[in-house]
C-alpha cells in the first residue's frame, strides 16, 4: 500500500506542534474547550474574524445608523484628520542622543516606541479599517494600508533601538486586528508585506525569540498582556491563509492554551469573590480585565461560540471592586487599602476604566445573569458622570463591540444598592476586607492571612491595615527605582505585622526595578518573614457585631528562628480592634516584636497606651507583654530604617510631598528581656474624632488563658478569653448594656461558608 506522504507530513508537525505547545502551557483546560486538538479545524475560515465576523459586522452597521451614529461620526472625523501618507515623527525630545549614529537612547528607561512617535500605527490603522468596513470608502482602505505599513516600521525600528512597542501589547493587536478586517480588499503581495513582518516581530519578541531588550513577558498567571498573548490574535490574523500555516498554527495554538489556563487560573484564584489574579488594585481595575474580555470577544467572532458559561470570573468582578474601594471621589478616583505593589503616594488611583469593565461584563452577561447585572449598573453610578464613556485609550473599536450594553438603559434602569455580605474573603491571596459601613465616615480594615499566591504580594502575612478618615495603621514604604523597592517596602518590617530577628539573615527575594543598579553591599532580612504563600488560615467567623479571623504564619519565617507564629484578629464593630499573637523563637536571644506603622508620630498616653492621628484617631494599648518594651522609630532620616540603613525614597529633602502614605514612624513592642517563647495582646481604638480617653480594658490572667475585658463606647460589654497555648482557641461574650447576652460561645477553628 503507497503511504500518504503529504498526509504523514501533516501528521508529524500536527504533533510536533501539539508538544511545543504542551510545554509552554499547563494544559490543565478544565472546561475542556481545546481537550482534543480538533477545536483549530471550527476556525472560521473568512475574514474578519477577530473581534467582528460577518454577523456582527452587519449588525454593527445597522447599530452606527442609530445608538452609534454619534460615536461612529466621531471615529471618521478623526480618521478622515489623520495625514493621509502616514508619516514618520519620532519625538526626538524625548531621547538624549538624537542625531548620533549610536541606538538612540531615551530620556526615561520605561519609553514605549509607541509613544515614541506622533502615530503609532497600529491604533491609526485600526479606526481606518473599521471605517472602511462601514463605509466602504476606498480613501479609509488606503489610509489603513498606510498605518500598517507604518507600524511595521516602528516594530522594526523598536527592535533596532531595543525599545519595547507596548506595555500590553495593544498596538499590535490593533495592527492585527486592521489586516483581519482588510484581508478581503487586500491583494496576496499586500497581505504577505503587511502580515510577515508583525508574525516575524512577535516571534522574535517571545522569551526564547531573539530579542534581549526589556518587554513585557507575562505569563497566565498575571495580566497575560505580554509576548506570549499576541501568538493567540497573530495566529487568528494568519491561521489558513497560505502565507505562513506553519508559524501560524503554532502561534494559534500557543495562543490558545495559554487564554484557557488564564482563564482556569483567574477562576480558581477568584474562587466565586471576583478578585482578578492579584490584590493590587492598580493592576486588577486597570489593564487585567481587558485580557479575559479580549479572549471572549475573540473566541465569539473566530469560532462563532459563546464560552462565557465556562468561567465567572469577571460575573463578581463589581463584589471585588465593592469592598476594595474605601470610597471613589468625584474626580473618579478610588480610595484602596494600599495592599501589595503600590506606590502608597495617597493610596488612590483613577478608576476611569471601570465604566468600561462593567459595561463588558453586562455585555457578555446580561442574558445569563440579569439580576447581577442590576448590581454593575449600581457600581457604574458610582462613577463621576463625565467618565460614564467607554474607554478607547488601548481598543479604539471597543465601543462598538459591546451590542448588549445600552447606556441609555443605564439611565432608565432602577439602580439597586447592592445588599453586602458582612466581610470579602479571597482565600487565595488571604486577604480579609472589613467595614462598619459605607459612608466617609465609617471604619474600614483589612487583614492578610492564609496566602497561597504571590502575584504582586509582600512578606506581609498576618498584617493588618486599619482606615478611619484617613489611613491610621498603614502599611509603610513604596514601590521605586531604588532600593527601598525590594529592600523595605515588601519585606515585614514595612508592615504591621511581627518581627523575630536572627542577625546575618538573607534578605528575601523580591523583584528588582528596572533602573535598580547594586551598590556592591549586603544587607540582611531585618527580622521578616522569607515565605508569603506558606501560610494557613485556620479561622474565619462572624456575626453582625464582630468578626474574628486567625492564621498561622510559623513557616513564613525561616525555620532557624520560628518556632510558632499565630495571630488572632477580632473585629469589634464599629471602631474596636482586639488582636492576640503567640510567638515562640527557637532561641531565647531572637527578639520578637509586634510593629505597627503610623503617619504622623505616635503621643505615649501612658505605659501602656499610645495615641495616632491623621485626620483619624487611633488609640493603641498594651495589653501584653507586661512591662514591655516600645520603641518608637521615625522622624527625619530614620523613616524607613531597617536592616542597618535608612532605605530613602528619591526626590530629595521634599519626598513626602509626593509620597502621602508611606509611613514616617513606627513602635515596636517587645518583650521586657530574652524569652523563647511570648504573647503579644493589643486592643485599638478608631475614631472620628478624638475622645476624651481610650475605652476600659482589663486583662485577666487564667491558668491557660488570657483574657480581655472592655466595654464598649455603647455599652456593650466584650469578653474575649484566648488560649495561651495548644490550639488556638477564642471563647467570646457579648452583653448589650441593658444586661442581654447577646452572643457566648467558642467560636470554631474554620472559615464559615461564604455566600
Amino acid at each position: 500500500m503507497e503511504i500518504n506522504r503529504t498526509f504523514v507530513l501533516k501528521y508529524i508537525l500536527g504533533t510536533l506542534l501539539l508538544l511545543s505547545v504542551s510545554l509552554f502551557t499547563t494544559g490543565q483546560d478544565k472546561t475542556q474547550l481545546l481537550s482534543n486538538g480538533q477545536w483549530i479545524n471550527r476556525i472560521s475560515k473568512s475574514h474578519p474574524r477577530m473581534f467582528l465576523n460577518k454577523t456582527s459586522l452587519n449588525i454593527l452597521k445597522q447599530r452606527v445608523k442609530t445608538d452609534l451614529k454619534t460615536e461612529f461620526e466621531a471615529l471618521c472625523k478623526y480618521v478622515d484628520g489623520l495625514p493621509a501618507e502616514a508619516p514618520v515623527t519620532l519625538k526626538t525630545e524625548l531621547f538624549t542622543n538624537y542625531g548620533s549614529d549610536s541606538k538612540l537612547k531615551p530620556i526615561k528607561a520605561s519609553l514605549q516606541a509607541r509613544n515614541a512617535f506622533t502615530y503609532s500605527g497600529g491604533d491609526e490603522a485600526v479606526q481606518a479599517a473599521l471605517a472602511f468596513l462601514i463605509t466602504r470608502k476606498p480613501e479609509y482602505l488606503e489610509k489603513s494600508k498606510s498605518y500598517l505599513k507604518l507600524a511595521n516600521y516602528i516594530f522594526s525600528w523598536s527592535a533596532d533601538n531595543e525599545i519595547w512597542v507596548d506595555l500590553t501589547g495593544n498596538t499590535r493587536i490593533n495592527a492585527l486586528t486592521a489586516y483581519d478586517w482588510l484581508y478581503n480588499d487586500l491583494s496576496e503581495t499586500e497581505r504577505k508585506e503587511i502580515l510577515l513582518p508583525i508574525l516575524n516581530y512577535i516571534k522574535l519578541a517571545q522569551p526564547s525569540g531573539g530579542f534581549k531588550f526589556r518587554r513585557t513577558l507575562g505569563n497566565h498567571k498575571d495580566g497575560n498582556y505580554g509576548e506570549g498573548a499576541l501568538e493567540w490574535f497573530a495566529g487568528l490574523a494568519a491561521y489558513g491563509d497560505d502565507i505562513d500555516d506553519v508559524l501560524a498554527e503554532k502561534m494559534l495554538r500557543r495562543g490558545a492554551g495559554l487564554f484557557v489556563d488564564m482563564m482556569d487560573w483567574r477562576d480558581n484564584i477568584s474562587a466565586g469573590s471576583g478578585l482578578l489574579s492579584t490584590i493590587t488594585p492598580t493592576y486588577s481595575f486597570i489593564n487585567y480585565p481587558y485580557t479575559t474580555f479580549n479572549f471572549l470577544h475573540t473566541w465569539q467572532s473566530a469560532f462563532n461560540e459563546d464560552i462565557t458559561g465556562r468561567w465567572t470570573q469577571m460575573l463578581d468582578f463589581g463584589n471585588w471592586f465593592d469592598w476594595a474601594a474605601i470610597k471613589v471621589t468625584k474626580n473618579n478616583k478610588m480610595i484602596f487599602h494600599g495592599i501589595g505593589d503600590v506606590e502608597h503616594r495617597n493610596n488612590s488611583m483613577f478608576v476611569d476604566e471601570m465604566y468600561t469593565h462593567l459595561a463588558q461584563t453586562i455585555h457578555f452577561y446580561s442574558k445569563k445573569q440579569p439580576e447581577k447585572m442590576k448590581i454593575c449598573y449600581e457600581l457604574q453610578s458610582r462613577l463621576a458622570k463625565e467618565k460614564r464613556i467607554i474607554n478607547k485609550q488601548l481598543f479604539p473599536f471597543l465601543p462598538f463591540l459591546l451590542s448588549n450594553f445600552n447606556p441609555e438603559k443605564f439611565n432608565t434602569i432602577k439602580a439597586e444598592p447592592i445588599i453586602g455580605n458582612r466581610y470579602f474573603y479571597n482565600k487565595s491571596f488571604g486577604v480579609l476586607l472589613m467595614r462598619s459601613g459605607k459612608t466617609e465616615q465609617d471604619t474600614y480594615a483589612s487583614f492578610r492571612f492564609g496566602s497561597k499566591y504571590a502575584n504582586h504580594q509582600h512578606y506581609d502575612e498576618l498584617s493588618f491595615i486599619i482606615y478611619k478618615n484617613n489611613f491610621l495603621a498603614l502599611d509603610a514604604g513604596s514601590r521605586t527605582e531604588t532600593d527601598h523597592h525590594h529592600n523595605f517596602a515588601p519585606q515585614s518590617v514595612a508592615h504591621n505585622t511581627i518581627l523575630i530577628h536572627e542577625p546575618k539573615e538573607e534578605m528575601p527575594h523580591f523583584w528588582k526595578a528596572w533602573s535598580y543598579k547594586p551598590d556592591g553591599k549586603i544587607y540582611y532580612n531585618h527580622g521578616g518573614q522569607n515565605n508569603n504563600t506558606n501560610t494557613r488560615a485556620i479561622a474565619l467567623q462572624s456575626t453582625k457585631d464582630f468578626i474574628y479571623a486567625a492564621g498561622d504564619a510559623t513557616k513564613a519565617y525561616s525555620a532557624i528562628k520560628s518556632k510558632e507564629v499565630t495571630r488572632q484578629f477580632v473585629y469589634l464593630k464599629p471602631d474596636l480592634f482586639v488582636i492576640y499573637d503567640r510567638v515562640a523563637s527557637v532561641k531565647e536571644d531572637q527578639t520578637k516584636e509586634f510593629i505597627l506603622h503610623f503617619q504622623n508620630k505616635p503621643l505615649q498616653i501612658d505605659s501602656k497606651t499610645w495615641y495616632a492621628e491623621h485626620d483619624g484617631h487611633l488609640f493603641i494599648r498594651t495589653l501584653l507583654p507586661e512591662k514591655a518594651n516600645t520603641n518608637v522609630i521615625g522622624g527625619p532620616g530614620k523613616e524607613f530604617e531597617a536592616s542597618g540603613r535608612n532605605w530613602e525614597l528619591p526626590g530629595g529633602s521634599n519626598w513626602d510631598k509626593e509620597q502621602k502614605l508611606t509611613g514616617k514612624w513606627r513602635i515596636e513592642v517587645s518583650p521586657p528581656g530574652p524569652i523563647q517563647e511570648t504573647r503579644f495582646l493589643h486592643v485599638l481604638q478608631a475614631a472620628s474624632s478624638k475622645p476624651a480617653n481610650m475605652i476600659d480594658t482589663r486583662l485577666v490572667k487564667a491558668p491557660d488563658e488570657d483574657i480581655v475585658v472592655l466595654t464598649d463606647q455603647a455599652g456593650t460589654k466584650w469578653e474575649l478569653k484566648f488560649n495561651r497555648h495548644n490550639n488556638l482557641s477564642l471563647k467570646l461574650k457579648q452583653t448589650l448594656a441593658n444586661g442581654t447576652i447577646k452572643f457566648d460561645g467558642e467560636l470554631k477553628n474554620s472559615i464559615e461558608p461564604q455566600p
